[in-house]
């Protein structure tokens, strides 16, 4: 059995990246031959999957003569330098499909899959089954693509077309699998609830000694869409604000991105921007941190939530659609995790103003509740959150996908 791995944006940086490389080493641990496809600059050509060895690699490279613009990001915001797809005219179109429909023919003809696990359900996965309609195609729906459907809406007919001819769509929790049967004339049978994963030899608690201060730490692009400039104004008013120390993690790009990190240095609070991290420095970071924090307004099915419970922080984040239902109530039981009311959007990932405040004031409570809790020594049943995670790691997740090679 051949599984080919496709993804239309840069492996390794994103959550859909993590998604291809993980599920790539489960592959690898259960004896499966697999490529990799992906959509990457010309200057880094060669696989950027977390130093696994591929053999068989197949860039779509950008920024050359054939695609003469940055890679296009499924999110408006990336951790690098990006296209968004709403500003993808006719003749970049024509490009873009182009060049990927000559790459997939090569990856295809050479390594000869039985099947593709191609990321998002999005403009990959319909140039995949418009090239081969009788290859297996299961695609992976990660949030950001539904959300591309409203911000491209000039790409959607060639969605909505050619999507339900996929053989299986994988969405991460019920209310995303509904929201596919809902937009896209597929049967039942073909959309499947199939959930996220983490890695327990990655994400793991430790025997945590007392800190002078509750350690906070956020992971995500740093963008206004990930809620950051309200958490930034939130801790500032918490009753605990000096035992408090905000971590932010990761990388933005443009103005937006530059004001939310030059917003730190006038506050009060003890906030340190510490950049995108190496894979080995963020697990250290999440085991050492007494809390995750997830203000966003739009996310899929955040993987570095249950990274975060599995390395031993608590969880404070938004009601994300699904996010929930995922978990299950045992958690919140185990007051594992807290959830901010999210605040009415006039867009899918902007708050009306007047919802701001309130939005801020929840995320105060929610910080004064659970430090309270850490500073007072309650006690934290984080064996039973493990238990409870058992079914959610990586290699869970491939087996459910396997079912249906």
């Amino acid at each position: 059995m051949r599984i080919l791995h496709a993804l239309a944006q840069r492996p390794g940086r994103t959550g859909s990246g993590v998604f291809l490389q993980q599920l790539f080493k489960a592959g690898l641990e259960k004896g499966y031959e697999q490529a990799v496809l992906a959509g990457v600059p010309l200057e880094e050509k060669e696989p950027d999957i977390d130093n696994l060895d591929i053999k068989n690699f197949y860039p779509i490279l950008f920024e050359t003569a054939e695609l003469p613009f940055p890679v296009v990001g499924m999110s408006d915001i990336m951790p690098y330098k990006s296209t968004k797809y709403s500003d993808i005219d006719e003749t970049m179109y024509n490009m873009y499909e182009k060049e990927f429909k000559k790459v997939i023919k090569k990856a295809v003809e050479e390594f000869k899959p039985d099947v593709v696990i191609s990321n998002h359900i999005w403009l990959l996965s319909t140039f995949i089954k418009d090239l081969y309609p009788n290859l297996k195609t299961l695609v992976l729906c990660h949030g950001t693509d539904l959300r591309q459907m409203e911000l491209s809406k000039h790409l959607l007919p060639i969605v909505k077309e050619k999507i339900p001819k996929c053989d299986y769509l994988f969405a991460l929790n019920s209310v995303q699998a509904q929201s596919i049967k809902n937009l896209y004339d597929v049967e039942d049978e073909q959309v499947i609830t199939s959930g996220s994963g983490y890695n327990p030899q990655m994400f793991f608690p430790i025997k945590r000694e007392k800190n002078k201060k509750v350690k906070i730490t956020y992971v995500g692009k740093i963008a206004n869409a990930k809620g950051l400039p309200h958490l930034i104004n939130a801790i500032e008013n918490t009753t605990n604000c000096e035992h408090l120390e905000l971590n932010l993690i990761g990388k933005g790009s443009g103005d937006e991105s530059k004001n939310i990190i030059e917003s730190i240095k006038t506050k009060k609070a003890d906030i340190k921007y510490l950049g995108a991290l190496p894979q080995n420095e963020l697990e250290n970071q999440l085991r050492h941190s007494d809390i995750f924090i997830l203000p966003s307004f739009y996310e899929g099915l955040p993987l570095v939530v249950i990274e975060a419970l599995a390395s031993g922080a608590k969880v404070i984040a938004t009601d994300l659609p699904g996010l929930d239902d995922f978990l299950g109530d045992k958690i919140k039981e185990l007051d594992a995790i807290r959830y901010i009311s999210m605040p009415k959007l006039e867009t899918v990932d902007t708050p009306y103003q007047n919802e701001i405040e309130c939005f801020e004031k929840d995320i105060t409570s929610k910080l004064d509740e659970v430090s309270n809790e850490i500073l007072n020594d309650k006690e934290y049943k984080i064996d039973e959150v493990i238990k409870l995670l058992e079914d959610k790691t990586w290699l869970g997740l491939f087996n459910r996908l396997e079912k249906r090679f």
